[in-house]
């Protein structure tokens, strides 16, 4: 009887500490589909401004290409078409809150695979390529401020970083030997990070799907 008592004991107690560990596995996951839909859409308005910024600078390319006259109408296109689009930020307090936890306490080998895989591979690969990218803005800045002047009178507080642009001498733009290869070539860069994040976007979703599925 006594043996018997002590088994059952054991067993209560077990079970107690499984429920305990299922309860903060759900908080952790709660927490992960937090920070994963957060990211999910700052990507996704990421990923909106970028096609608006490729947008601005085909037609800045094309003008110039072509030799049209100026227009005033150009001068919010010159500014979209210098952003490099490499400051996203991104959640990490889902994914940090689990490694604090330890990653067993995810149950699904599968799940819990996939996780580590978005935060320690894509989204790193993809943050660290927009940082290698970044790392040219600074020249290009200095450059283009040489070539552009701001329409200070257009600042608006709620979109300070939206003042358009507008040419010093569109003449000598249209012969400038540096200008256009370097819109061109902040457009490939974007192009690149859009691809590494549609695959973000397309993987972030999967795993929200996933853990909306096992919260379930």
């Amino acid at each position: 009887m006594v043996v018997i008592g002590i088994l059952i004991a054991l067993q209560i107690n077990n079970w107690n500490e499984y429920k305990k560990e299922r309860k903060l596995e759900r908080k952790v996951l709660t927490e992960l589909l937090t920070s994963l839909r957060h990211n999910y859409s700052r990507m996704i308005s990421d990923s909106i401004n970028r096609s608006h910024w490729n947008k601005s600078s085909d037609i800045v390319i094309n003008t110039l290409e072509d030799g049209e006259a100026y227009s005033d109408t150009m001068n919010k296109h010159f500014q979209d078409a210098r952003k490099p689009g490499t400051n996203l930020s991104l959640s990490y307090a889902g994914y940090e809150g689990l490694k604090n936890v330890g990653y067993t306490i995810i149950t699904s080998d599968t799940l819990r695979k996939n996780i580590v895989e978005l935060f320690e591979l894509k989204h790193k690969t993809l943050l660290e390529e927009m940082e290698y990218f970044e790392s040219f803005q600074p020249d290009r800045q200095a450059y283009i401020d040489k070539l552009f002047s701001y329409e200070h009178t257009k600042f608006d507080p709620k979109d300070p970083f939206n003042v358009p642009i507008y040419p010093n001498n569109y003449s000598a733009l249209l012969m400038d030997t540096i200008y256009l290869p370097m819109i061109k070539s902040v457009t490939v860069q974007r192009n690149v990070i859009s691809v590494m994040l549609y695959d973000n976007i397309r993987e972030t979703q999967r795993i929200i799907s996933l853990i909306e599925n096992e919260l379930n």
